[in-house]
């Protein structure tokens, strides 16, 4: 792959992630959400996500053969898993409603049903920039470990906000979480078998993770959550 290639590429990317977020972050600040909104919201990540498709079509395509049945059994074990978390924590578990209303903005944390339906397009594109991204790395002939490396630094300073979120425990603990999975991305991507499947997977359910961990460390029958009381 020429040097040209890769960065009128890269290039691409780039503007495709700032634009869809920044979209998405404008109708957000304008109170547009990812719940009384949700239809609004899927359809600005699935329409970045169409376009990431039809552009880096050529790239995706020897993925899509011989595509097994296994990996979407794992993604609708994750679907199961998640309903059954959003239907039972608001059961047994405190509301982290001080959380939320000092960020409203994390929607995650209210662990409403349709927020499911939005993250789900969110978390696809994100998904095709990780896969784009990690197929232009690989094709410049960088290894393994130096695409790792990358994603670790790039995940490691994006999550970095998250700690005005939760403090900085639990935030640090997130963030090196999240660190972490995206490691595991491009290994997923390039070495396993219909491994982009079981990468949205694993993206899609750290959320979920997330929610659970703000609603047992704030809420009201939590450690943190006893604490606010207190």
């Amino acid at each position: 792959m020429s040097h040209f290639s890769f960065i009128a590429e890269l290039g691409i990317l780039v503007c495709i992630w700032l634009a869809g977020w920044g979209l998405a972050f404008w109708l957000i600040r304008r109170g547009k959400s990812y719940l009384d909104n949700y239809l609004l919201m899927s359809l600005v990540f699935g329409s970045f996500s169409a376009l990431l498709v039809a552009l880096f079509r050529r790239r995706f395509e020897p993925l899509l053969s011989g595509i097994a049945v296994l990996p979407f059994v794992v993604l609708l074990l994750a679907v199961i898993l998640t309903i059954g978390v959003y239907a039972l924590c608001p059961r047994y578990l405190g509301r982290p409603d001080t959380l939320i209303a000092r960020h409203p903005e994390e929607f995650y944390l209210h662990m409403d049903y349709r927020y499911l339906v939005s993250k789900s397009f969110e978390v696809l594109f994100q998904q095709l920039i990780i896969l784009a991204l990690t197929l232009l790395l690989a094709a410049t002939g960088l290894s393994m470990t130096g695409v790792v490396l990358t994603f670790l630094g790039l995940f490691g300073v994006l999550h970095l906000p998250v700690l005005r979120v939760v403090g900085k425990g639990l935030g640090l603990s997130y963030t090196i979480a999240a660190a972490t999975l995206a490691a595991a991305f491009p290994v997923l991507i390039l070495r396993v078998h219909d491994g982009f499947v079981y990468s949205y997977a694993l993206h899609w359910f750290g959320y979920t993770l997330a929610a659970l961990l703000g609603w047992v460390g704030y809420g009201g029958s939590g450690a943190f959550g006893r604490r606010a009381v207190t």
